[in-house]
């Protein structure tokens, strides 16, 4: 089987797996237990702790559409068309979970609340820990094959094209609004004792260890990269970091040491989450290119960060 079916399954496939698990966390460990860790999961459950309906599917479903359409209208086709998939898919999953008895079973044994029972500290902390584990595994495979979560994610693009905040941190900005938006609803309804404090709580800690797995699966503790390439194709590749990954690139005349021929190398510094995009750009347009990637440690300029010197009083 050629390489780029290969790839072309391994990518579809971490998507789909990634969204199971994404929406397997949210149902059974954040929804049942009523935790909000960000997200349009948070969303939902800030919403239905207001209208004490048992929708919380539902409203999963009206906000990941809304999502979707702001994001074509802001982002435009190509991003609406990378998160398609990945949208549809959280809606069905999230239904199944959250309507099928044998699942909601299972959230309620996890959150103490089977049988009647009343939860305890730990069931909240279990559920939290857990609840990050699977959402931050999730989100982690779904961008490993290319995709995007959708949803929330929109607010965060739109967030960071109009403040020139990195995606990181964007994302770190909008999550803890929808966290401070959850602890903030308490005290609205009324609802301000020990319990629901300790709820809001596990939601910072459910979205700490989502954030540390994003990290370990995906990230690696990588920061930026720089690629050189040797192609026929440099040019198509030169629009496509431009337009797509909306990165400069830099073109260099060298000379073959065993022919002594001509050649242009193109140079590229890009964001750690655009890895994937444009290794299979490269490998699509171009299969026979000579490619290097190198980690950088720090990238100083625009679209990275400020080389700004502190200066002591």
């Amino acid at each position: 089987m050629p390489k780029k079916y290969i790839r072309y399954i391994f990518n579809y496939s971490a998507i789909v797996i990634g969204t199971l698990i994404l929406a397997f966390g949210s149902v059974i460990f954040l929804a049942k237990s009523e935790l909000v860790a960000g997200g349009v999961a948070g969303i939902a459950v800030i919403i239905q702790h207001f209208i004490k309906e048992n929708i919380y599917d539902y409203l999963v479903a009206g906000l990941t559409v809304i999502f979707w359409i702001i994001g074509l209208i802001f982002l435009g086709k190509t991003f609406a068309f990378k998160t398609l998939l990945s949208s549809l898919l959280y809606i069905g999953f999230t239904s199944l979970f959250y309507r099928i008895q044998s699942f909601t079973t299972l959230s309620e044994y996890f959150s103490g609340t089977y049988g009647g029972a009343t939860p305890e500290i730990g069931n909240y902390i279990l559920c939290g820990v857990f609840g990050g584990v699977f959402v931050g595994s999730g989100v982690a495979l779904t961008f490993l094959g290319g995709g995007s979560t959708g949803g929330i994610d929109v607010l965060q693009l739109l967030l960071s094209k109009a403040t020139k905040l990195k995606e990181s941190v964007s994302s770190f900005v909008v999550d803890g609004l929808v966290i401070v938006a959850g602890i903030i609803s308490i005290q609205i309804v009324g609802a301000a004792n020990a319990v629901e404090w300790t709820k809001a709580l596990c939601g910072i800690l459910s979205a700490f260890v989502t954030a540390v797995l994003i990290e370990v699966v995906y990230i690696k503790n990588q920061t930026s990269y720089q690629v050189d390439i040797i192609s026929s194709e440099w040019q198509k590749i030169s629009e496509f970091a431009q337009n797509e990954l909306e990165r400069g690139a830099t073109i260099i005349r060298a000379e073959g040491g065993y022919k002594g021929e001509e050649r242009i190398i193109l140079r590229v510094v890009f964001d750690k989450t655009q890895y994937e995009k444009i290794k299979n750009y490269i490998a699509e347009i171009d299969p026979k290119a000579f490619v290097t990637f190198t980690q950088t440690n720090a990238v100083y300029g625009e679209g990275f960060k400020n080389n700004s010197k502190n200066k002591k009083k």
